[in-house]
């Protein structure tokens, strides 16, 4: 199991422009082949901050997901509106047998 955790910052004035390409992300996300789950949410104390948490099988569901085409029109704006590049983390999970 794969772990994704990415932390984006738009800059003041394009953060309504980031959550509309990051909300478009999750619907076909969510429905694609070995994501079990993908969450994308603001800081309640932060409009400008994004964070992106995805749960897959594996790292072919990971490049699946990542090669839809509203990732790659997020991905491109993000040059622009992000006052940051983003903090991306890959983790390398496994369920822990006493809690299921």
């Amino acid at each position: 199991m794969i772990i994704l955790h990415q932390e984006m910052r738009a800059k003041p004035d394009k953060s309504d422009e980031v959550m509309t390409a990051l909300a478009a992300i999750i619907p076909g996300a969510r429905a694609t082949e070995g994501v079990i789950k993908l969450d994308i949410a603001r800081d309640l104390l932060d409009p400008d901050s994004f964070i992106a948490t995805g749960v897959y099988k594996d790292g072919a569901a990971l490049k699946r997901q990542e090669s839809a085409p509203e990732v790659h029109r997020a991905m491109a704006m993000f040059a622009e509106s992000l006052a940051a590049p983003p903090d991306r983390r890959i983790y390398d999970a496994s369920r822990d047998p006493t809690l299921v």
